[in-house]
């Protein structure tokens, strides 16, 4: 998958000291030349991770001649980049929700429609002073971080298949102190766990597995497993509705992150295992369907 990243080297790039404005356009070239998006973006990202510069100051320092010794490890980043490695993972952090998480290839990269379920269950738990939350299939823990710190009084339960995702998910609740709030696990779905929760978070694998090789080069570097949904997509998801009849109390919500063309297939599901449900759909910022939340014994007076 990785490529060694001393090929393709750029002389032109370590052999002759270069302005900020220079730099700027020749990683934006040659992030064209790949065929990255974002490439004016990216070329500011990289310059102000490997020169520690904020905005302020890059847009403020465009003269500014950069010493050959800090060149290399711009050389480094874009070699990697230009192999469609995700920036994310190349320096190691991704922001979500304003703030930053540490991740690797071993998580997934976290998205803005991720922000949205956090943001649903934010708006849905206003005023609610003290409630279980369990976060299925965590990864670097962004969702249960993210609320933790939001709902200072909220209890956490974060489960993942992997270990090493785990890992990483504590990394970053130890980083943003709220390590205390969270109880983490490695298994698979709800895992040992005999609890039943007032929330029920989770952004499962939904892809089907015969779109995962047409997926864009970047999407090769990210766990297979965080990204595979079974033949259609839904049956990570299914299985989770499945097993959650044991965790839920009759006040309990579910939020499960969706693709939009699965939504009347999960919809149906839910009826079946909770014919007493309130199902509430929301749509991202393109407008599609994207967060399903199920109240399983929905208590709406009629």
């Amino acid at each position: 998958m990785g490529k060694d990243s001393s090929h393709g080297r750029s002389q032109s790039l370590i052999e002759q000291e270069h302005s900020i404005q220079n730099l700027r356009s020749y990683i934006t070239v040659k992030l064209q030349q790949s065929g990255i998006a974002d490439s004016d973006i990216e070329t500011d990202i990289i310059i102000m991770e490997a020169l520690n510069l904020n905005r302020v100051e890059l847009a403020s320092s465009t003269k500014l001649i950069i010493p050959q010794s800090q060149l290399d490890n711009i050389e480094s980043i874009l070699n990697r980049r230009v192999q469609r490695e995700p920036l994310s993972y190349i320096l190691g952090n991704q922001p979500f929700y304003g703030l930053d998480f540490s991740i690797n290839s071993h998580t997934l990269i976290p998205r803005p429609e991720t922000e949205l379920l956090v943001e649903e269950i934010l708006n849905f738990t206003e005023n609610i002073r003290s409630l279980s939350v369990a976060d299925i299939g965590t990864g670097s823990g962004v969702i249960a971080v993210s609320l933790a710190i939001m709902r200072p009084d909220y209890g956490f339960y974060a489960v993942d298949i992997s270990e090493t995702a785990i890992a990483v998910a504590h990394q970053n609740a130890n980083k943003h102190k709220v390590s205390h709030q969270i109880t983490f696990e490695v298994g698979d779905l709800f895992a040992s766990t005999t609890e039943q929760f007032d929330i029920i978070a989770s952004n499962l694998p939904y892809i089907p597995t015969d779109r995962i090789s047409k997926l864009e080069k970047e999407l090769s570097w990210e766990p297979i497993q965080a990204l595979d949904g079974g033949l259609d997509g839904t049956q990570v998801i299914s299985k989770l509705l499945e097993k959650s009849t044991l965790h839920v109390k009759r006040s309990s919500t579910i939020f499960l992150e969706i693709d939009n063309s699965h939504a009347n297939t999960l919809i149906n599901l839910t009826k079946r295992i909770y014919p007493l449900s309130k199902i509430t759909l929301k749509q991202d910022l393109q407008g599609f369907d994207r967060i399903l939340i199920i109240e399983p014994f929905d208590a709406t007076p009629t």
